[in-house]
């Protein structure tokens, strides 16, 4: 038995022991695509045992972005067509090097050895594509704010909307890329019709009002935090002393995620102009041992 199952008629999902990362196919009884399998090598195997279950025909793999946790799969489906946005190229080579940290770091933790390779995709998009199969059309949209390469996935039949890592019940919103973009993003998204999503992390729901609550408190948070950021800028503040003025804003885990949290304010002090030394704001991320 695989450890996926079954959400709507053309979906399936398998969850992650790490990170609570959500692995999805979309199957339609003879054509399949993934999107972003991970994270384990046995949760891999599952995904894997799950396609030879079916006799399902493999006909793409869909990166979401290009953070690590999101980009084991192709290994294990070398052979498979890899979807991404086109600025995942840009993503790579500029952090190419600290992805392979990531990865390493995490493999020796859990005992692993990996022959791990960045992606090399054989399809990009801009604004968006579509997938097609004999029964079903799977939209590919261009979603920046987490990641400048971000995209989700959006499957017109059920309203089942694959947010990549966003819209998480467990996460607070990471604004690695732009928090401009990020708000256009969610804003966008919220009009579409929703009735099952799917976040990178943590619960997928079908349920309206926490689907319209998790995209309220999202924006409501990115809101705050640029509100405060823009004042204290306004009245002339530093970049500690803003830290300090939107420390009490409020977010999901605050035990969690209070570098998260802070990461945000950095992020939005250097969008509004402020002036701060490197190593601010989300580039301590991508630095094993630094966060």
């Amino acid at each position: 038995m695989s450890g996926l199952y079954q959400l709507t008629s053309l979906c399936w999902i398998q969850q992650s022991r790490v990170y609570a990362t959500h692995s999805s196919v979309l199957f339609d009884g003879l054509d399949a695509f993934l999107v972003d399998p991970g994270v384990a090598p046995d949760e891999l195997a599952a995904i894997e045992a799950f396609l030879d279950e079916h006799d399902a025909r493999l006909r793409g793999l869909v990166v979401t972005h290009a953070h690590w946790d999101h980009l084991l799969g192709p290994l294990v489906f070398p052979d498979t067509p890899v979807i991404a946005h086109r600025r995942y190229l840009e993503v790579v080579a500029q952090h190419g090097e600290d992805l392979q940290d990531q990865v390493a770091h995490w493999a020796q933790a859990e005992g692993l050895s990996l022959a791990f390779e960045l992606p090399r995709p054989t399809f990009l998009f801009d604004q968006a594509m579509a997938l097609h199969t004999a029964h079903m059309t799977v939209q590919v949209l261009a979603a920046p704010g987490h990641a400048p390469d971000h995209c989700v996935l959006y499957e017109p039949a059920a309203g089942v909307l694959l947010a990549g890592d966003m819209l998480s019940d467990i996460e607070v919103p990471m604004v690695m890329d732009s928090f401009l973009a990020y708000v256009d993003t969610l804003r966008t998204l919220r009009q579409m019709d929703v009735r099952v999503l799917v976040p990178g992390h943590g619960s997928p729901t079908g349920d309206p009002a926490e689907i319209a609550r998790r995209f309220a408190q999202d924006l409501a948070y990115l809101t705050q935090v640029w509100d405060c950021v823009g004042e204290a800028l306004a009245a002339g503040a530093d970049l500690p002393e803003t830290r300090q003025r939107c420390a009490g804003i409020r977010f999901a885990q605050p035990d969690t995620y209070p570098n998260a949290h802070r990461w945000n304010i950095e992020q939005a002090y250097l969008e509004l102009g402020g002036e701060a030394g490197p190593n601010v704001g989300w580039a301590q991320d991508w630095k094993v041992g630094e966060s």
